[in-house]
């Protein structure tokens, strides 16, 4: 009982952090852009658009509106956008308390993310250079463990 208990309570508090984050950003509060926004801030990401719609629930919303409320999310800042396979942008929240970089397979396309970041030496000397509002984006590719034995 405690753990559904529990889990009840994140579902609740993904939809407030949603809520809270639509508002504080100047965006409407609807259905599609909770679920969307609370999938983000669950799952993290990143996904394609196809890949968040299909994670949805059924019939909750149509593709055009994924695509919609994902190019909101992106002009506000509350998501970034990487470009992880040719021409398919894929989504993820923004943290700014959760950096990271990815690796995709490039077999598979899987995408695993990591934390290390020795970028940040290099961001914090910018900064002392007088550089305001630093943002870096860095992607690996490799052949996963997986493929490789496949």
């Amino acid at each position: 009982m405690p753990s559904h208990a529990h889990s009840h309570k994140k579902v609740i508090d993904l939809e407030a952090k949603s809520i809270e984050l639509l508002k504080a950003n100047g965006l409407s509060v609807t259905a599609p852009r909770k679920m969307i926004l609370s999938l983000l801030l669950k799952e993290h990401g990143p996904f394609s658009a196809e890949e968040i719609f299909k994670k949805l629930p059924k019939y909750s919303c149509d593709q055009a509106t994924v695509y919609r409320c994902l190019n909101q999310f992106v002009e506000t800042q509350l998501v970034n956008t990487a470009y992880l396979e040719k021409e398919l942008a894929h989504f993820e929240f923004n943290d700014p308390q959760h950096h990271h970089h990815h690796i995709i397979c490039k077999l598979c396309k899987k995408i695993d993310s990591f934390h290390d970041c020795i970028l940040d030496k290099i961001e914090t000397n910018l900064l002392k250079k007088g550089y305001k509002d630093i943002q870096h984006r860095l992607e690996f590719f490799g052949v996963c463990e997986t493929c490789q034995k496949a």
